[in-house]
């Protein structure tokens, strides 16, 4: 019997939808990996987002033979499975649309809305009707054209703004006005009032955002980091915004998590901060379940070429 462990502080979730579909897989739940340890010797697949998993767990797995995350980004199982180039590794790409667009737009009318001076004005009781910036027939580039960037062009298209992408190649992609590749990215720039950042984190992307970005956009420009920290060179984008190279940030994501209370960014009236949220949800787990049963399905049936989101390592 085929020994699954899912990880996960909602494992009810998983646990009411799995079970009458599999009833001859033998299922463990916990709710973290102190909780997770003394199965893993066991384990032949883990289901989980795996941030708590280390190198030393996974080559004390000696049945460990599949693990799906249950994000899309996977750098950081680069170390703990290092040593398990055995292991397939699944993860979640495809389910992050909606909520990645949402918290994306959030960013963006935030910035141009003035939340924080909104909010700060109804708490101190403050009438104030300046005049807010409106999104239409603005332009939009989009570094990292993934599944993620395909839905948020739909969305940004309908509310009637121009949609660039930025890859490693230039090449067409649906629902994008225009492509450039990564060594054009100036070029792209130069028109955008928002630069979004939706590339995985690698050694390629480490601070791919920087100063000479910064001075390729334009002044009224605004960034959207909705991918990961390390892709932004944080002490030039704080440059930046102090010497107005950019308008403002809306930020999901930072180089350390929690941000640091000492960081210059939590009080600069052109940022927007979230606590890295943008890929949560309450239908998360309905999402990752359209990846999991698939692919758990194709495991039983000793299919394992039938998997989908199969990453590369």
């Amino acid at each position: 019997m085929t020994k699954v462990l899912i990880v996960d502080n909602e494992y009810q979730k998983y646990q009411s939808f799995l079970d009458p579909k599999f009833p001859d897989v033998d299922f463990t739940y916990a709710t973290d990996g102190d909780e997770a340890a003394p199965h893993i010797p066991e384990t032949e697949v883990i289901i989980s987002i795996g941030r708590w998993l280390t190198a030393e767990m996974a080559a004390g797995a000696k049945n460990l033979k599949w693990m799906q995350c249950n994000i899309t980004g996977t750098d950081h199982l680069v170390e703990p499975l290092g040593g398990r180039r055995d292991v397939i590794l699944t993860n979640g790409r495809g389910i992050h649309g909606p909520q990645m667009t949402e918290i994306t737009l959030m960013h963006m009318l935030a910035l141009y809305r003035q939340v924080r001076r909104l909010t700060k004005n109804q708490e101190e009781h403050v009438w104030d009707r300046f005049l807010p910036k409106v999104l239409d027939t603005r332009t939009v580039a989009i570094l990292g054209l993934g599944a993620i960037a395909e839905h948020m062009a739909g969305v940004f298209k309908a509310l009637g703004m121009t949609v660039y992408g930025i890859s490693r190649t230039d090449r067409p992609v649906a629902g994008i006005d225009k492509v450039y590749s990564r060594d054009n990215m100036a070029e792209a720039l130069a028109d955008a009032d928002f630069l979004v950042a939706l590339v995985p984190y690698s050694e390629d992307t480490h601070k791919i955002i920087n100063a000479d970005v910064f001075n390729a956009m334009k002044p009224s420009a605004c960034l959207i980091n909705v991918a990961r920290g390390g892709v932004v060179d944080e002490d030039a984008l704080i440059a930046a915004l102090n010497e107005g190279k950019i308008a403002a940030a809306g930020l999901d994501v930072f180089e350390e998590a929690p941000l640091p209370d000492e960081s210059p960014l939590w009080d600069m009236d052109n940022v927007f901060i979230t606590p890295f949220v943008g890929g949560r949800s309450d239908m998360y787990a309905e999402r990752i379940l359209t990846v999991i049963e698939p692919n758990l399905r194709a495991w039983i049936d000793g299919e394992p070429e039938n998997m989908i989101n199969v990453v590369e390592r």
